[in-house]
């Protein structure tokens, strides 16, 4: 089996699109929606907790008449309150999340990833996977991050330490504020630290994508069949077009006025007709093994063959083949025509 050292080409990686293997960073995804919570969160909870306060004096007022009526009113309420809080925290989620994850993949929409596969029920694929550098790089990220988070809970705490004490003599609001501060400032720095391992991800997902789709040789002269065909059916079409177009080439001889030769390394077939061109014209041209059987036709049509090197090999190397002869020509053919048409004539008071 030959060895996979070719990058993907643009085809390979567009089939592998189409079957949902695409390349995306799942880090960068929960570090950018971790961040932007938290954002959010540092402005949200003043609002949420000024919500939640103009709760309490209509629940309190209901203290004295519970009725099905009240209750449900109230459950209304609790539950309209709910989604006023969570409705920008799961709307930013959401967001946030499906930004991150056309940035990466762009639109796309395949069932080929959700079909079952035979593959995943290995024991030595299951033991790659388990034991695999994949499985070793999620171990890393994991201990990397309870590393950050033990760090910046310890350094949260040592910095505060002195403050704690001193906890006991404020009242519950006043505690609650320090403390939510402390613990915004530990999910920031959490948040920041984490898109540190989203970078890191993001390159091993990339270098892990574009291997998994290396190419052997083998694979990329497969591919070159499908796109541009068998290398020895297209060579033998070819050969089969220019077997035709040549036997097209000496069916046109028959109309040829002339046929200019170098004498053996080059023929030219000239015809003049002012119904089809104003100027002479090229009907048919060949170079050696072309030239010869050009020759040996134009004695079976009983043409006129002229000996003019020059003149052939500028015919030859400017004109092709149904083309008019250019100006820089026209008095040497002309002289080739006027012989021809003087030696038709002697030939038909003979």
């Amino acid at each position: 089996m030959s060895e996979k050292k070719h990058p993907a080409t643009p085809r390979r990686k567009q089939e592998a699109r189409k079957k949902g293997q695409v390349f995306k960073s799942q880090e960068v995804i929960s570090a950018l929606m971790l961040l932007g919570l938290v954002a959010l969160l540092r402005f949200w909870i003043p609002a949420m907790f000024l919500r939640i306060q103009y709760l309490f004096p209509y629940v309190l007022g209901l203290s004295s008449d519970w009725t099905e009526r009240s209750v449900a009113s109230l459950m209304l309420n609790v539950l309209w309150l709910g989604i006023q809080i969570m409705a920008p925290i799961l709307g930013t989620g959401f967001l946030i999340a499906l930004i991150s994850n056309y940035i990466q993949v762009g639109f796309l929409f395949t069932g080929e990833s959700m079909k079952p596969q035979l593959s995943r029920l290995s024991m030595i694929s299951g033991a790659k996977r388990m034991f695999g550098v994949k499985a070793w790089v999620e171990l890393v990220k994991s201990l990397m991050k309870v590393l950050l988070i033990g760090y910046f809970l310890y350094a949260s705490v040592r910095d505060r330490l002195h403050i704690y004490p001193a906890l006991q003599q404020l009242n519950v609001g006043q505690a609650a504020v320090l403390l939510g501060e402390a613990l915004m400032e530990l999910a920031w720095n959490i948040s920041l630290s984490f898109l540190g391992i989203a970078a890191f991800d993001y390159i091993y997902q990339r270098w892990e994508y574009e291997k998994n789709l290396r190419m052997s040789h083998e694979d990329l002269k497969q591919e070159y069949k499908q796109t541009e065909g068998n290398p020895e059916l297209k060579s033998e079409l070819k050969k089969r077009q220019r077997a035709m177009a040549m036997g097209r080439m000496m069916q046109d001889m028959k109309q040829a006025d002339v046929v200019v030769t170098n004498p053996t390394h080059f023929a030219v077939a000239l015809r003049y007709d002012p119904k089809v061109q104003n100027a002479p014209y090229v009907v048919a041209k060949g170079q050696d093994q072309v030239a010869l059987r050009m020759r040996e036709l134009a004695k079976e049509y009983d043409l006129v063959i002229m000996e003019n090197k020059p003149l052939a090999r500028a015919l030859y190397a400017q004109v092709e083949i149904g083309q008019g002869i250019p100006a820089d020509l026209y008095k040497a053919v002309a002289e080739v025509l006027a012989f021809v048409y003087r030696l038709k004539k002697k030939k038909k008071r003979a």
